[in-house]
């Protein structure tokens, strides 16, 4: 699997992307998304410091003949 990573808001996240937690791949669904009235949106239960630590998310590529990519 070939895939980039980039470091995004965790407002930017939603439902499908896949991130990087505790240096593992994970796909976000709905359960793992909350909303907390303190904290404000929550990945997996984390906060990444009230939006002040940004979220790793993985662009994930599909490989094409000719050695090109497309993003899924």
């Amino acid at each position: 699997m070939t895939y980039d990573i980039i470091e995004t808001h965790r407002g930017n996240i939603h439902i499908g992307d896949t991130i990087v937690v505790d240096g593992v791949l994970k796909t976000v669904c709905r359960n793992n998304i909350s909303q907390c009235p303190f904290f404000g949106k929550t990945l997996f239960g984390d906060s990444y410091n009230a939006g002040q630590v940004l979220v790793k998310k993985a662009i994930i590529y599909r490989a094409l003949p000719g050695g090109r990519r497309a993003v899924n």
